[in-house]
């Protein structure tokens, strides 16, 4: 059973390419950072004054931004064509729909749970055990950190892995969303395990040691956007075009 558990998760060759990667492209990557930089540090500035414009200035700039990311990546060329921009639009609107889906569908199980608690009998000793670990996972990092792990894993199958279709759909490939759970399959407990690690342990260890001021955050940001996609996009090399499972 412990073996088979190590070579589940065994992913040693995926993290040596892509520190190897890393390494190989540092100036582009850092070039590709200090744009990030320019865009969190406005993003955050200028925010609570133009609060809606700000997030929809920024929501554009994302995209485009890691539309550009993944182009160069795969050395696509030209980046622009105008297949290649309505198809990824139209996959990510599926895949951002897919997942405002599951997140609706979360919530109105959460409130049928609170309306059925009524017609529980010692239901509000749980509720007050409930309403006190809600209030210690928003008001903690702590808690926001046990949090985000199992929204991570759901997020996994609703978001990051169809998502590799839009990949697939820059490079001019295979753009069905059913590929990307076929293609994945028997490798998706790791691709779960490297995005807990990579969008909840690395972000969450970050940001307790870096300062709270408007620099340091825009840099922590910069930094940690720059390595979970490129790290992404390894995940998409190994288990979404090359499939070892």
């Amino acid at each position: 059973m412990l073996q088979e558990a190590k070579r589940l998760f065994q992913i040693k060759p995926y993290v040596i390419e892509t520190f190897s990667f890393i390494a190989r492209n540092i100036f582009l990557l850092c070039f590709l950072g200090a744009i990030s930089f320019l865009a969190s540090f406005l993003s955050l500035k200028y925010v609570f004054h133009h609060q809606a414009l700000m997030l929809v200035l920024y929501a554009l700039f994302g995209y485009v931004f890691y539309y550009v990311f993944t182009s160069l990546y795969y050395e696509q060329k030209p980046i622009f064509t105008s297949e290649k921009v309505v198809n990824s639009i139209l996959k990510m609107a599926v895949i951002f729909a897919l997942s405002v889906f599951v997140i609706i569908c979360g919530h109105l199980f959460l409130m049928l749970m609170k309306y059925m608690a009524q017609f529980l009998i010692g239901f509000p000793n749980i509720y007050e055990l409930l309403r006190d670990c809600y209030h210690f996972m928003n008001s903690s990092k702590t808690g926001q950190f046990l949090l985000y792990i199992p929204m991570i894993f759901l997020l996994t199958f609703t978001l990051f892995i169809p998502a590799m279709s839009w990949i697939s759909s820059i490079n001019g490939k295979d753009v069905s969303l059913l590929s990307a759970y076929e293609k994945t399959y028997g490798n998706q407990l790791k691709i779960a395990a490297v995005l807990i690690v990579l969008y909840g342990m690395f972000p969450f260890v970050v940001h307790l040691m870096v300062p709270q001021s408007l620099i340091s955050l825009s840099l922590c940001h910069a930094l940690i956007s720059i390595l979970q996609f490129v790290f992404y996009l390894k995940l998409y090399d190994f288990f979404y075009e090359e499939p070892s499972g």
